[in-house]
């Protein structure tokens, strides 16, 4: 304990000097993981990073909150691709909330992070420009809404009172998900039944079903809430997108 408020205490000086390094640091009052990646990240950093940030969700609570400050990093290693996917696992299997990323959209890094995300499945993570950004969008973030995974190309099926369609999931919590289809969009408050099949798994969730509501739509996109989804039903959808975001894309 004393190591990690050691580590937070340098990180508000480092901040507060306007200098910026690599490491992660956890803030226990806020339930909340600080991660600062600055300069070249290459794979061995990558790694040495992986450490420290096992050492700092230990001290967290489930549902805790990521900060990812890589405003000032420039460029990283395709070789660290491997290491990264460990970091996200592992966030998720430790019940990781919300996950905002400070970046600068005009360096390589942004496009790099966005190919890599197009590439593997995995949560869906928020972008701002600085840090006062992200600690204001977690300050008024639904938590209910729980950690959003992006599957690849994952079908979805799903109808009203009066049509049917089918579409693709864009992004899936467990308590609600966003849905691309060119075939058929419902109109907002309007009630959907909908059904997620997943690849035969012995142990896991195959189908997931439900009644939702439809909450914002968009060109070729709407979103909904799910109804009437039990505790049991939520773990069970949990576990299976788990499983589902630590799955190669083929």
């Amino acid at each position: 304990m004393q190591s990690i408020l050691y580590l937070f205490s340098n990180l508000e000086m480092n901040v507060m000097a306007g200098k910026k390094r690599l490491g992660a640091v956890a803030d226990i009052a806020k339930n909340r993981l600080y991660i600062t990646i600055a300069g070249k990240l290459s794979k061995q950093k990558l790694d040495s990073l992986y450490t420290d940030i096992r050492f700092c969700v230990a001290d967290l609570r489930p549902g805790f909150d990521v900060i990812n400050d890589i405003s000032e990093c420039t460029l990283a290693a395709l070789s660290g691709i491997p290491t990264f996917k460990k970091i996200t696992n592992h966030l998720i299997t430790n019940r990781v909330g919300k996950v905002v990323r400070v970046i600068d959209k005009n360096k390589i890094i942004f496009k790099q992070i966005l190919n890599i995300a197009a590439r593997m499945q995995g949560y869906r993570a928020t972008y701002v420009s600085t840090l006062e950004e992200a600690e204001t969008e977690l300050e008024n973030a639904q938590h209910y809404e729980g950690l959003r995974f992006c599957l690849y190309q994952q079908p979805v099926e799903f109808k009203t009172d009066s049509k049917q369609g089918k579409g693709y999931i864009i992004d899936i919590s467990t308590s609600g998900c966003a849905i691309n289809s060119t075939i058929m969009q419902p109109a907002v408050d309007e009630k959907v039944s909908l059904s997620i099949s997943f690849n035969k798994h012995d142990d896991l969730l195959n189908v997931f079903s439900n009644n939702a509501t439809v909450v914002s739509t968009e060109k070729n996109r709407f979103a909904v809430q799910f109804e009437e989804i039990d505790d049991n039903q939520k773990e069970q959808l949990w576990d299976r997108l788990v499983h589902e975001s630590r799955c190669e894309i083929t």
